[in-house]
């Protein structure tokens, strides 16, 4: 099954370079893990190399049946725990902070399909900055996280939901503003200020240190400010900055070069038999979102 993962990630994000921020590991060890995979099932399931990464006919195959195999294998668990009486107690779940706007994200929907199914589980909600939150499920503060989890941890299951797009923005007023999006030129980045916050991106994002920075703030919604302000720029999120750039406050900067996305996942403790409440909420989350 965690070969099968690695096979799936690879296919989604097209090669195993671009596959590594989602693994958490090196295009090496997923290279090998590919191997082993194509060993153990006696077929090749892609071509790589200098002509490029594809799937072959039978990796297309492979790929459609592991879809089905991990939505039957969701099935499988929800349907055991459902044989339980009573799912009772409370779930902490933890929500990275700006994705409300994020259509991709169905919270509401698998809050209304617990209520409805497991009555009597009860729900805290954490809305939660910047932090690493996969810290929190470590520590016993909370249950679930739905997080972009920059590295993979022994102990932590993630399972992506969905990516979302991360572009650098300014605001009305910015000297960039009337350039934006594509008259602007890479060098012209560097002189401007940045708003600093406690999201670490990917270290392979340009600007993910921001060169100038005299703005710093801890929450999604601090970085918009100072962006609407018309004195930083900064990485929003495209959905989070929809209706700004909708209205013509805020405009995205060379978002075909530097825009990129992001993985989001949801974050448990991998070992869950015990904490049935934790893992029938898990699955809905999974099966309402399609993984």
């Amino acid at each position: 099954m965690n070969l099968l993962q690695v096979f799936v990630a690879v296919a989604e994000t097209g090669g195993f370079a671009a596959a590594q921020h989602r693994l958490g590991t090196s295009a090496s060890t997923i290279g090998t893990q590919i191997a082993h995979l194509e060993a153990r099932i006696g077929l090749r399931l892609c071509e790589r190399g200098r002509s490029g990464f594809r799937l072959t006919e039978e990796g297309e195959i492979v790929l459609a049946s592991a879809y089905e195999l991990f939505r039957e294998h969701e099935r499988f668990s929800r349907n055991i725990y459902s044989l339980e009486k009573e799912v009772v107690g409370r779930v902490r779940i933890a929500v990275i902070d700006g994705l409300v706007r994020n259509t991709s994200l169905r919270l509401s929907e698998c809050i209304a399909d617990l209520r409805k199914n497991y009555p009597r589980i009860q729900f805290e909600l954490q809305q939660s900055g910047n932090g690493p939150l996969e810290q929190k499920i470590l520590a016993g503060e909370t249950d679930l996280a739905i997080t972009w989890m920059p590295s993979s941890l022994p102990s932590l299951s993630a399972r992506l939901l969905f990516e979302e797009e991360e572009i650098i923005c300014c605001g009305r007023g910015h000297p960039l503003f009337e350039r934006a999006p594509n008259d602007i030129t890479d060098e012209e980045l560097e002189k401007f200020d940045w708003v600093t916050d406690g999201f670490a991106l990917p270290n392979s994002v340009p600007f993910s240190i921001p060169p100038i920075s005299t703005a710093m703030t801890a929450s999604i919604e601090g970085i918009a400010y100072f962006v609407l302000a018309g004195t930083h720029i900064a990485y929003l999120s495209k959905p989070y900055a929809k209706q700004w750039i909708d209205e013509d406050l805020i405009r995205p900067i060379l978002p075909n070069k530097f825009g990129f996305k992001l993985p989001i996942s949801i974050v448990s403790q991998r070992a869950l038999a015990r904490d049935k409440k934790t893992a029938v909420t898990r699955d809905v989350f999974l099966e309402l979102h399609k993984v």
